[in-house]
């Protein structure tokens, strides 16, 4: 922009000067002649032949008048072509700030989601960290002949604490079902009785709030409009991440359930969350039939 100014500034310099130069040239010229008819003509000629003598200062005058034309033209053309050359310049700068304004756009939509989602997953730390599982080391919940080591697997007796109870329910609760005393937990009834009985054990009650507020995160990432669908699946990877190999097998089971089966086993798979998950972990190796291959592998047909 400025050296376009300062291009026009010189152009017009230059052209006064070549007009002022062209008006000197012609009065010089003019004054030369008359000074020269003058002189050397004798003014009892005839006035028309007089007259004649001076069409070579009007064919002079008609020359220059011409010449300054041509100047000025070629100088129109100069002073178009930098305009011209200005107004791409300046096209390119409005593109450059489009594109900026867009980037910065994109940036702040992105902290904008990145704020929420990561205060969800915070929220979800704090949930975790608050779980807690009593078990005693009565001997009137311990079934007749057997050994208390046995029986406990070495868990230590008192209490379960944040992630450590999804392990601690899965493995080493006492289920009681239809009577019968499952001291392997929630895995020993699932094995035996399959897993749709998830949904009727009462202590599973326990994890509703984590598995509500876990399912809110993934809805989010899968339903907000400030992040591009291929930035989805690595902040679902991000929530992914902050799940043990116990929360991952309580979410499989959890996710069967009637409700899990239709709002969250649909992301479940779409994100492919069981990526990490530990078949060995399973009741039954079966149950994994139960969710469409995307679920553990991204890329599966």
């Amino acid at each position: 922009m400025c050296n376009y100014k300062q291009n026009n500034n010189d152009n017009k310099s230059r052209l006064w000067i070549w007009i002022v130069l062209a008006i000197i040239g012609v009065i010089a010229a003019w004054g030369l002649s008359w000074w020269l008819i003058n002189k050397n003509i004798d003014c009892s000629i005839e006035r028309g032949t007089f007259g004649d003598m001076f069409g070579a200062v009007n064919a002079l005058f008609s020359g220059l008048a011409f010449a300054g034309l041509i100047v000025t033209l070629l100088y129109q053309k100069e002073e178009l072509k930098l305009q011209r050359e200005e107004l791409k310049e300046t096209r390119n700068e409005l593109n450059a700030q489009k594109l900026e304004f867009q980037e910065q756009n994109k940036t702040m939509k992105r902290q904008r989601f990145e704020n929420t989602f990561f205060n969800m997953l915070s929220l979800q730390q704090e949930i975790v960290a608050n779980l807690s599982f009593e078990y005693y080391a009565s001997p009137n919940i311990r079934p007749h002949n057997i050994p208390e080591e046995i029986f406990y697997r070495g868990v230590p007796k008192g209490q379960f604490h944040g992630r450590e109870v999804f392990e601690g329910i899965y493995k080493h609760a006492v289920i009681e079902y239809n009577g019968i005393r499952y001291l392997d937990g929630i895995y020993k009834l699932l094995s035996n009785s399959g897993y749709a009985i998830y949904s009727n054990i009462s202590i599973t009650t326990r994890f509703d709030h984590y598995f509500r507020h876990l399912y809110r995160i993934v809805k989010y990432v899968d339903s907000s409009d400030l992040i591009s669908d291929d930035e989805r699946y690595e902040y679902a990877c991000i929530a992914r991440s902050q799940l043990s190999d116990y929360e991952l097998v309580m979410l499989f089971y959890n996710c069967l359930t009637a409700n899990g089966r239709a709002k969250f086993k649909p992301l479940i798979e779409k994100y492919s969350i069981f990526n990490n998950l530990r078949e060995e972990l399973l009741a039954k190796r079966e149950h994994k039939k139960e969710y469409s291959e995307k679920a553990y592998d991204r890329y599966a047909e």
